[in-house]
């Protein structure tokens, strides 16, 4: 059961950085179109909320980090 948690675990990694390349690829679409800051805002927020849970799984294999960095 163990090794079942892990794989779910590096899954959902996976696919939360799956995730924040396909807002990282929206938030650069945006800026270089002259969106308006709220979208990009809203896309922002998004991504760093994938981060944080990405940093809460990272902690529970025992991993610390001082903070994940987001690049502008």
């Amino acid at each position: 059961m163990i090794g079942h948690q892990v794989e779910e675990k590096i899954a959902r990694v996976s696919d939360i950085l799956e995730q924040i390349d396909e807002l990282n690829k929206l938030i650069e679409y945006q800026q270089e179109n002259n969106a308006v800051d709220s979208t990009i805002n809203q896309y922002d927020y998004m991504r760093r909320e994938f981060i944080a849970e990405l940093e809460l799984i990272l902690k529970e294999f025992k991993l610390k980090f001082p903070s994940i960095d987001i690049a502008a």
